[in-house]
């Protein structure tokens, strides 16, 4: 049996003595990007479409609820209009 160099497997002895005396060569290239503006591009870069409702999401709650409450109280006929702009003309003639 031949005598190999301690912490060197059984593998690497077998081989090119380069290998062995250097281990594993290090991979030099970890990424590219190469084609990729090319593939970006065949169909066109596109803005990003803008909501057309803004998102109530991570608002104050209690916000978001009334601000709903006041958007159905604003509905109204317009006779009802009408009665509500007379007592708004009532109420400030009082003050």
């Amino acid at each position: 049996l031949k005598a190999r160099p301690l912490g060197c497997s059984p593998f690497l002895a077998r081989a090119a003595p380069a290998a062995s005396l250097l281990g594993a060569m290090a991979k030099s290239k970890n990424h590219t990007g190469h084609n990729q503006i090319y593939k970006n591009h065949r169909n066109g870069i596109k803005k990003t479409r803008r909501p057309k409702k803004m998102s109530m999401q991570g608002m104050n709650c209690k916000f978001v609820r009334n601000q709903a409450f006041a958007k159905r109280g604003m509905k109204c006929t317009s006779e009802e209009k009408e009665q509500r702009l007379a007592a708004q003309k009532e109420a400030q003639k009082r003050m």
